[in-house]
């Protein structure tokens, strides 16, 4: 349930951020090491919940898709 939870407070972070934001800022907001952000973000850009331009680095911005705006809201976020 953690790893849920985690991956709630990303999208819940990227909905907050109508810009989008990288992985790194993301880590940085919540307490998170970036390759466990970027983990999150893998998982969500494949079910369509954000979309997710990675770089080399783990650099490129994510956006939340209206798809992941409709899943934090059935998870009463």
């Amino acid at each position: 349930m953690a790893i849920d939870n985690e991956r709630n407070r990303v999208l819940a972070s990227l909905r907050d951020q109508s810009a989008g934001a990288n992985s790194a800022v993301l880590g940085e907001r919540l307490g998170l090491v970036r390759e466990v952000v970027e983990r999150h973000l893998l998982y969500c850009a494949d079910y369509g919940l954000a979309t997710w331009r990675r770089v080399r680095n783990g650099s490129g911005d994510a956006v939340i898709t209206e798809r992941g705006r409709d899943y934090l809201l059935r998870q009463g976020r």
